[in-house]
This record gives structure tokens, sequence and C-alpha cells, in this order.
């Protein structure tokens, strides 16, 4: 059984579902609406989002705490308005920019209401004046989020197929999630596990958290269609705009 690299899972079955053809609308307005094209993509993962903006005039920097993921958006997403860098999500650098970005649910990576004003005082730090920050995070509120939960995804590679085995375990203020990658390819057997601790962050702790570092906030949707934010939608977009 072969090691295989997790970024290689995640190609295959990140960049999956329309993603980009759910968010793109919502992250194009972003753009148009911040003081300046320079954007800062934090935990940028695969390079999904990096690439769209530099694509539609962002001169995007992106960032991201993995090595690995750094090297793999490099080689799979280059583009000559985009730069890729290790990076922590709390110690931002460059800009000013017009625009930050921290989505895929990796704020709640961070285990401490004081490394999120952490966060939030860096963007506050790097932006504009009146420049956007835009946070998604899953909403652990809803009834769904507070059961343990088994989920397995799939997909047809050359020569055979993966699948992710996702096992969520909600413990108090965050929840426990164990990834076991599986796969056959072209005779041989594939096989990488992590796994990661999510808090809960709400809407109104990070709101808090986000206007004591001097942001105000401009919006929070339950979704990039721009749905109201409820106790029962999935998803929490947050908006706030240095003044």
């Amino acid at each position: 059984m072969t090691a295989f690299k997790t970024a290689e899972f995640y190609e295959i079955l990140g960049n999956a579902g329309g993603r980009l053809e759910r968010e793109g609308s919502f992250l194009l307005e972003a753009l148009a609406e911040a003081p300046s094209t320079h954007v800062a993509d934090l935990a940028c993962g695969l390079g999904l989002h990096a690439l769209f903006l530099a694509e539609h005039g962002g001169e995007v920097h992106a960032f991201d705490l993995s090595p690995e993921m750094i090297d793999h958006a490099r080689n799979r997403r280059p583009h000559p308005n985009l730069t890729y860098t290790v990076g922590d999500m709390c110690t931002l650098s460059g800009g000013p920019y017009g625009l930050v970005l921290c989505l895929g649910n990796s704020l709640c990576l961070l285990d401490s209401a004081h490394k999120v004003k952490v966060f939030f005082q860096g963007v506050h730090g790097h932006l504009l004046p009146g420049g956007l920050c835009i946070t998604q995070t899953l909403n652990y509120e809803t009834p769904v989020m507070k059961r343990p939960r088994i989920r397995v995804e799939g997909a047809e590679v050359q020569g055979g197929e993966i699948a992710a085995i996702k096992r969520f375990l909600p413990e108090g203020d965050h929840t426990h999630l164990s990834i076991d990658y599986l796969g056959v390819a072209l005779g041989d057997m594939l096989q990488a596990s992590e796994s990661f601790t999510l808090y809960h962050w709400n809407e109104r702790q990070l709101s808090e958290i986000a206007e004591n570092t001097g942001l105000q906030v401009k919006g929070c949707y339950g979704g990039y269609d721009r749905k109201p934010f409820r106790e029962d939608t999935p998803d929490m977009v947050l908006i706030t705009q240095k003044p």
C-alpha cells in the first residue's frame, strides 16, 4: 500500500461539485467593491479561489500553513498575478490589501478567542481603509452539527477510485474530525489520514471580536447566495470592513 499526499486527495475530492459556480459571483462582487484589487487569500488550500480571482483581475497573495498545499497549488494553479507563500493566517504579511479572504471553515481551526482576535488584528492592520474581509465558517448551532456523524465521499480516477471517510465527534465547544483517505489506482492501493479539532465560533462571537479590533460588520449571510443568516443555515459568511 502506497502513502499518498493528502493534497492529491483534496484535489480530486475537494475540487468537485461546482464550488466556484456557487461562490464565484459573490467573490467577484466583493472584488469589485473593494478599494483595490490586491487580495490576500488565507488558508488558501488548493488555490481555487486565489486562481479564480487572479483570472478576474485580482492581484492575489495566497497563504497556507502547509508547505505541501502551497507546493501543490503553485504547481497546479500558477498565474502571473498570483503569489503563493507558506504562512499562518494569524500572521498576515504584505499589502495593504483591498480584500482578505479566509474561507473553507479555516477560522474554526483557531482554538481560542485570543487567536481569533490576533487574526482580525492582522487583517485590520493590512487592509486599506474601506477594505473588506470575508470569512466563511460552518454554523455549529444547527442540530445536525451537534451529533456524531460519518460522511463518505468518493470519486473515480484513472485506473480506479478513491474515497474519504470523515468522522465528526462533537464535544462541547469543538468537534474532532478525523479523515481516512483510501484509494486504488493502476493496481496500487493508496492511503493517507489526518485529523483536526474544529472550534464552534458563532456569529455573535466573531462579530464582537472583529469589532473590538476596529473592523465593522457589514453583513452576515447563510451562504454565498446572500440568503439571511439564521440558526438553521449550514454556512456563515461574515463580511467585515475597515472604516
